[in-house]
């Protein structure tokens, strides 16, 4: 968060993942990975795969896989994933497995949020 209490928000991937505009909006773009996680709080940690040929792998590189020493320059960041996971693929475990992994709990909010999202649905009869 920067001083007057927005988030500072970047999108890293290798080039040639390009979101819809319409999805990462007015969000930072940079490709550089390192650069893009120094003094994050927080890092989340998705494979990537083409936008516009969707599901189509153009880039395997295991240099982009989240690692300790690729967080090094972070500001002690907590590390989400939605799982599930390809483990020492996307994530090392020492990350994935690690005291700043918040991924468990993350999986944990989905079954309120599931309950939230039927509870709607109950309540308007849609």
């Amino acid at each position: 968060m920067n001083a007057w209490g927005e988030v500072d928000f970047t999108i890293t991937h290798p080039e040639g993942y390009e979101l819809d505009p319409k999805f990462s909006g007015n969000a930072k773009i940079e490709y550089n990975q390192e650069k893009a996680m120094e003094g994050a709080d927080f890092v989340y940690v998705k494979n990537w795969s083409s936008y516009k040929e969707y599901g189509k792998i153009i880039n395997s590189d295991p240099s982009r896989m989240v690692t300790n020493e690729r967080l090094k320059n972070t500001n002690e960041a907590k590390i989400m994933h939605c799982l599930p996971v390809r483990r020492n693929v996307v994530i090392a475990d020492e990350v994935l497995d690690g005291p700043n992994s918040i991924v468990i709990p993350e999986a944990g909010n989905r079954v309120w949020a599931a309950q939230a999202v039927l509870s709607e649905i109950l309540k308007n009869g849609k």
